[in-house]
């Protein structure tokens, strides 16, 4: 029933904006996109129970347009699993008035570092799936309802300050729940009570566009919980963040930790990860990148992740990728529960 109802909606979302809004909304400039991708995706390569299967893991499409003079809109709808997920990655309204600052309001993809905002599209995430801690600590995609400001700038002639601050409802759940467990939460989810706290956040950064440096720290803090005794308690995630390019060449990494305020000892989570890539030519980039995490509890789970691979252009727009995917755990390497991802994405 969830799935025809949003089918429904984005069906007649779509047909709104391109059947049936007046000639001169569409000669606004209203720009459409998006990316897709196809899998072959094998886990647990070494065991006796090997799983293969195939996953059209994203179709999404993408609409930006001007509505009047300094003012635009957004909009993101995310096809994932082939249907099996539909959803508004974004919606949101943007003011572009004034200088260096974008003043924006409604549904977005939260600025938390960089992977969250930026990266994760398959289209630009040279290995398929999450580093180690962007699925658990920061629940990429994390988005929400809220008002966002992004500005720039700068200070001489290869630097400039950017800078991004949020207001949005925030991450909600019960005390001691698992980060990635919050999302979804437009409007406060009803079942742990709505109230008048919100989450807010910043991103502070300075990028050297002609040397390919950039580097930045991220801050987001809100209450997610009450405790028996009515106490408020709350999530504060940190995040440092940093890339160079050059020639080619491409090094980047991000590390994460939160805080989540429980009655007996907090809870303390740390992930990140280092990336880096090299462009041969035009087609043909290798790639390598590892990533960790560190969780309470004890955890069995995978504490290490080593992938490595290529990606093949075949044009500008599409890609091939290969990435085989080596585990480690406390136990050390485990060989059967190594993986392999094979990619077509294309930008659409």
């Amino acid at each position: 029933m969830h799935k025809t109802l949003m089918a429904g909606i984005v069906s007649g979302v779509l047909t709104a904006i391109f059947m049936g809004s007046p000639a001169g909304v569409l000669g606004q400039g209203l720009t459409v996109s998006g990316y897709a991708d196809f899998e072959a995706v094998v886990n647990n390569v070494n065991a006796d129970d090997t799983d293969f299967y195939f996953d059209n893991h994203h179709f999404n499409i993408i609409m930006m347009g001007s509505i009047v003079d300094d003012l635009f809109a957004a909009f993101e709808i995310e096809y994932e699993h082939a249907g099996e997920e539909i959803a508004m990655e974004y919606g949101y309204f943007g003011y572009t008035g004034l200088k260096d600052l974008r003043i924006l309001v409604g549904k977005f993809i939260v600025p938390f570092g960089r992977f969250n905002k930026d990266l994760h599209p398959t289209t630009i995430n040279k290995v398929p799936g999450r580093p180690h801690g962007f699925r658990d600590i920061l629940p990429q995609t994390y988005n929400d309802v809220g008002l966002w400001l992004s500005g720039a700038s700068s200070f001489n002639d290869d630097g400039r300050f950017v800078w991004d601050a949020y207001v949005v409802n925030g991450l909600l759940g019960e005390e001691g729940d698992g980060i990635r467990g919050m999302r979804d939460n437009d409007r406060e989810k009803a079942t742990y009570g709505r109230d008048s706290d919100k989450a807010v956040g910043a991103r502070v950064g300075v990028e050297f566009p002609y040397t390919g440096f950039d580097v930045g720290t991220s801050i987001y803090t809100g209450k997610y919980a009450e405790s028996a005794t009515a106490q408020s308690l709350r999530l504060t995630l940190y995040g440092v963040d940093a890339s160079y390019q050059t020639n080619g060449f491409t090094l980047r990494g991000e590390l994460i930790h939160a805080t989540q305020e429980i009655t007996r000892k907090d809870l303390k989570k740390t992930g990140g990860y280092v990336q880096a890539s090299y462009m041969v030519g035009s087609r043909f980039e290798p790639v390598v990148r590892w990533s960790a995490r560190n969780m309470p509890g004890g955890t069995q789970d995978d504490l290490g992740r080593v992938a490595f691979g290529a990606s093949f252009y075949v044009t500008p727009a599409a890609a091939i990728r290969a990435v085989f995917i080596i585990n480690s755990e406390k136990a050390g390497f485990e060989t059967e529960n190594n993986g392999l991802i094979l990619q077509f994405n294309v930008i659409l």
